[in-house]
């Protein structure tokens, strides 16, 4: 590592009668001869020799702004020639092979000469999205040589001068990183040409252009390179730079480089960094920041941070409507179910806030997607922390026939009348763990990306897989990302994308009757193979359904069901799959009869029953929807537009996972303490409901969820754990309980009471 060194504006700061006594010495230099002046003077030397002519001018300039010396006007450049460029495009390539072993002659070319330059600057002008720019610092361009031609090029210069999230990731302070920065490259320009189809190819030449880069860095400028960082516009994955090694370590601010501090946002990108194998934070004494950070399940979720936690990075471009979405959330579930206008703090303030949020005019800045967006993101971090995560897929209508002037809702369904019924179809991702514990929700999709296509039913579904592929690129390869997905999902075009990421298993109930290779048909294949053995398990009740006077669904009794087992490999279009076939030994009309198909490994029996259980916990998200509906019952939202429906349930989708996760938490993690999930005032009134009637005090978080239970109405039946709905119903009783607890003891002056929890 190159020894500290000042940075020049301070220096020149603490100089500034030397200075000026430079620059009066040279009054008739123009600014650039200036700079050399100075730099000569102070000795502002690169590692190989060279004035630092274009720092020491930048540094110059800004004490001129701040009228600390006074600099000769600029000159004008309007006679300055425009990038060298050649007369005529660069011709296409031709016959490029669709794998990386099979391009002859492919080399990474240095650009050294003014041809090369031009023939570089002609490439990134013509098929360059952002076109060319000028470079800031010490630069390094290359070209993609090969027999079939030019493939692309690829250009380093001076990373970005501050940035706050890569800042707070490196853990540096100001003085070190402008001491160091020179250490960290930027990547600014990355053209693979259109037309050039190889597979891995443009991750494959970045990890070896960084080689060279970081060679050539020192070998012309006795630079040691640290980390490169670049920047990707939201609409695009960055899988190439994933895949060269790259990750993702936040967001600009969308200001520019020169842009002042309070101008308006443009395109946030995502920071991407890519570090060396060396071992500069050590040098630095800085503590290594984790690539993947992980956070526990049930960490900070107790009543006065959890909101705060799931809402509080959203990005709305005004930290006002952030504070008030957290403020927002910790209200609304204080009172699940309960309109806010009857929070239990009777604060007319919170009324008006929530209602303002809500029908927000800016429809692109406050989106379901931005509102979720920090709670997937914890989500991730939660999912990190797994072996196995299963991406629960499915959809809900929430009606709102009663809304008649509620403007944007779609048409949800028909009955025998062909009388429409409208409400929200609220399309949904749920992570939980191979326990079927609640780890988040993944996403709230309420419109199909392409709504105009000819199956935007089907659309849903895709974007849904889209999306869990996309979150399984931060994640670690250790931690097995599973989506499942019931009949309405079964479709060869969702397994197959899953089977092409490479990181996506799939589990599919399959709906449809498909013909294998064989001719044979699948349902009869697996009827007809030998049973691989036994499984029994818990058959929910379902309720008879009568819709417009018609039976929809006969109903079924809970019970114990022993089912037969089935499993094999079977060939289609999609890829090879294992196809597993349940049924019951009780062959009457209402026997139950699965067909799964999956791309996990089914080698044994185990592995099936395993696969099977998997797919069990697909009622999880079943649960969820129950909360959102009954427990927090959306369907009662009084809102003018589908728009302020999305970020209202989007909202109320956070909650009602926090109250699962209340449940069945208990169940994993007993012998946690209650200040896991419950606040101290949640406790002292838990405290007081167990005196008075005579219970153990909560001394766990088993215990104090029991008492939250018998405040919902549990009835400890043997062998009866309690669920979902009675948790809801006893936490809003418990925090009707604790509030005014607080308030009693406020007025008895135990302590004073904070208003903002």
């Amino acid at each position: 590592m190159s020894s500290y060194q000042p940075p020049i504006l301070s220096c020149l700061r603490d100089s500034l009668p030397r200075l000026n006594d430079v620059l009066k010495r040279h009054s008739s230099s123009g600014r650039t001869d200036l700079a050399r002046q100075v730099c000569k003077e102070f000795k502002f030397i690169t590692a190989k020799g060279n004035f630092q002519t274009s720092s020491c001018l930048s540094a110059l300039v800004t004490l001129d702004q701040e009228t600390k010396i006074a600099l000769p006007p600029t000159e004008s450049r309007s006679g300055r020639p425009n990038a060298r460029l050649l007369g005529d495009p660069v011709p296409p390539p031709h016959n490029v092979p669709n794998r990386i072993e099979s391009i002859k002659g492919l080399r990474i070319e240095l650009v050294k000469t003014r041809r090369d330059l031009a023939l570089w600057n002609t490439l990134i002008a013509h098929e360059h999205p952002l076109g060319i720019t000028k470079f800031a610092g010490h630069q390094k361009k290359y070209l993609f040589a090969s027999d079939h031609g030019y493939l692309g090029a690829i250009g380093f210069a001076a990373s970005a001068p501050k940035l706050e999230s890569r800042e707070a990731w490196i853990g540096w302070s100001d003085q070190q990183r402008r001491a160091h920065l020179s250490h960290v490259m930027g990547l600014c320009r990355f053209l693979i040409r259109p037309g050039v189809a190889c597979k891995n190819l443009a991750s494959y030449l970045l990890a070896r252009c960084l080689r060279h880069m970081s060679m050539d860095m020192y070998q012309d400028h006795q630079i040691h390179i640290w980390a490169v960082e670049t920047f990707v516009d939201p609409s695009y994955s960055g899988s190439c730079f994933h895949a060269a090694g790259f990750h993702r370590i936040g967001y600009t601010k969308g200001r520019g480089r020169y842009a002042p501090t309070g101008a308006t946002p443009r395109s946030k990108k995502a920071i991407w960094w890519y570090e060396f194998p060396t071992h500069w934070r050590q040098q630095l004494g800085v503590s290594a920041a984790p690539v993947y950070p992980i956070l526990e399940i049930g960490a900070g979720l107790d009543g006065d941070h959890w909101a705060a936690q799931e809402f509080g990075a959203a990005d709305f471009g005004y930290k006002s409507l952030t504070k008030r979405l957290v403020s927002i959330a910790r209200l609304v579930s204080r009172s699940p179910g309960e309109p806010i206008t009857a929070n239990i703090e009777m604060d007319l303030a919170a009324v008006t806030g929530y209602y303002r949020f809500i029908d927000h005019p800016n429809t692109e800045s406050i989106t379901p997607e931005r509102i979720l967006a920090p709670h997937r993101d914890q989500t991730v971090k939660r999912i990190r922390g797994q072996k196995i995560a299963l991406c629960l897929i499915d959809e809900t209508k929430i009606t709102y026939n009663t809304r008649p002037s509620c403007d944007g809702l779609e048409v949800i369904g028909r009955n025998q009348t062909s009388s429409e019924a409208e409400g929200v179809r609220l399309h949904a991702t749920l992570a939980v763990t191979d326990e079927g514990l609640p780890i988040g929700v993944l996403r709230c999709g309420y419109t199909p990306s392409n709504p105009m296509g000819q199956h935007p039913d089907r659309q849903r579904w895709e974007d849904a897989v889209d999306d869990v592929i996309e979150c399984a690129k931060e994640i670690r390869r250790s931690t097995k990302m599973v989506v499942i997905i019931d009949r309405e999902g079964d479709s060869a075009s969702l397994m197959g994308r899953c089977l092409r990421s490479q990181r996506v298993d799939v589990l599919v109930r399959a709906k449809h009757n498909r013909n294998l290779p064989d001719g044979k048909k699948l349902f009869k294949t697996l009827r007809n193979m030998a049973p691989a053995g036994q499984i029994e398990f818990s058959v929910q009740r379902l309720s008879r359904r009568v819709k417009s006077g018609r039976v929809v669904h006969e109903g079924r009794d809970g019970k114990e069901a022993l089912m037969e087992i089935r499993y094999g490999l079977v060939d289609l279009p999609c890829g090879s799959m294992t196809a597993i076939q349940i049924g019951e030994m009780d062959q009457d009309s209402n026997a139950l009869e699965w067909f799964l198909l999956t791309s996990l490994p089914v080698h044994t029996l185990k592995d099936a029953k395993e696969i099977v259980k998997y797919y069990l916990l697909r009622w999880r998200i079943e649960d969820l929807f129950r909360v959102l509906k009954n427990g927090c019952k959306v369907e009662d939202l009084r809102l003018r537009s589908a728009v302020q429906l999305h970020r209202a349930v989007t909202i109320h989708m956070v909650i009602a996972w926090r109250l699962m996760l209340l449940t069945f938490l208990r169940r994993t993690v007993p012998n946690a303490s209650p200040e896991m999930m419950f606040t101290e005032s949640q406790i002292r009134a838990l405290q007081l409901f167990a005196e008075h009637y005579e219970f153990p005090e909560p001394e766990d978080l088993q215990s104090a969820t029991f008492l939250v239970a018998l405040m919902g109405g549990y009835q400890h039946r043997k062998n009866r754990l309690p669920g979902v709905e009675v948790m809801w119903r006893g936490y809003k009783r418990l925090e009707i309980g604790a509030e005014f607890g607080d308030r009693e003891r406020s007025k008895a002056g135990e302590y004073p009471r904070n208003e903002d929890t």
